[in-house]
């Protein structure tokens, strides 16, 4: 039995719906079916009852599902203690970054590591999932934003925190593209380059920013992508406005081939946060953290 799928079956059990869990496994619906028939196919088993609607785990397999957690649960350890035996064998650290972070941020610091003679591996992706791999110690420092106000750091109460910089999450548009939209402004309408809800950039969007737009013009989402270099990218196009971090248009400001658009429009202080699980007390992971926080 393989770790990933028992999460695949546990998923299945605990939200009800393949439809839901397929969303939890970051799989469509029928990539995850087929994932769950090639289990059943290499187990020679039948866990699932099709016939029902929707389809839910057989009795007798339901029946196991705490035994299956506490599996996962002991494969999970074992292979972050090994992950954990390798990284000090080899000094090796491994970071997590969100991806606008990742361009902007992470070089600079992954620089400074660098008297420290490590072997570093970089990860990037967006926030909630920089701290579950945190969490699953698959990485030993998480490098994120926050903003006062926001859900909670995910796990918060098992890490250690510091806040390493300052960022602003900015309006831009193209310069070239001013004409248009401030035509736009003028009938009160605005099109925005907007990033999905549930992740921490959109709920930032729509718990601050929307809401100051809308009192006085009427945003409207023209393209949404998970991705702030993608959101940039089609700024620059003059797609519409984009939230970006200002660390990531400075040389595009300086040429003028961007406008910020603060003045206009709500921009959003952040803070940028580096993150360990607390109890980290490796000898390398000590030492990265002691630089990582130093002023």
């Amino acid at each position: 039995m393989r770790l990933d799928w028992l999460e695949d079956i546990l998923a299945v059990a605990e939200t009800g719906s393949l439809q839901v869990a397929a969303e939890k496994r970051r799989l469509s619906q029928s990539a995850f079916s087929r994932r769950l028939r090639a289990i059943e196919a290499s187990l020679d088993v039948t866990l699932f009852d099709r016939s029902a609607r929707p389809t839910r785990l057989l009795p007798h397999v339901q029946e196991q599902t705490e035994r299956m957690r506490d599996l996962a649960a002991g494969l999970r350890d074992l292979t972050a203690s090994l992950r954990d035996v390798e990284r000090i064998r080899r000094r090796r650290l491994v970071l997590a970054a969100q991806h606008a972070i990742t361009t902007a941020t992470a070089p600079l610091l992954v620089e400074r590591l660098a008297s420290l003679d490590l072997e570093i591996r970089l990860r990037s992706a967006n926030r909630e999932e920089c701290l579950a791999l945190l969490m699953t110690r698959e990485v030993d420092v998480a490098l994120v934003y926050d903003v006062a106000g926001e859900a909670p750091l995910l796990g918060v109460e098992f890490m250690e925190r510091v806040r390493i910089g300052d960022e602003r999450l900015i309006p831009v548009c193209a310069s070239g593209a001013m004409e248009r939209l401030n035509a736009g402004f003028g009938r009160g309408e605005l099109p925005v380059i907007a990033y999905p809800g549930e992740m921490f950039m959109g709920a930032v969007q729509r718990r601050l920013v929307f809401p100051a737009l809308s009192r006085f013009i009427r945003p409207s989402i023209c393209m949404e992508t998970e991705l702030t270099l993608a959101a940039l990218q089609f700024a620059r196009t003059g797609f519409g406005v984009a939230w970006i971090p200002r660390s990531l248009v400075t040389e595009d400001l300086a040429r003028e081939t961007m406008r910020e658009l603060s003045n206009r429009l709500p921009a959003i202080d952040m803070e940028l946060l580096a993150t360990r699980l607390r109890g980290s007390s490796s000898r390398v992971s000590g030492a990265v953290w002691e630089e990582i926080t130093r002023n």
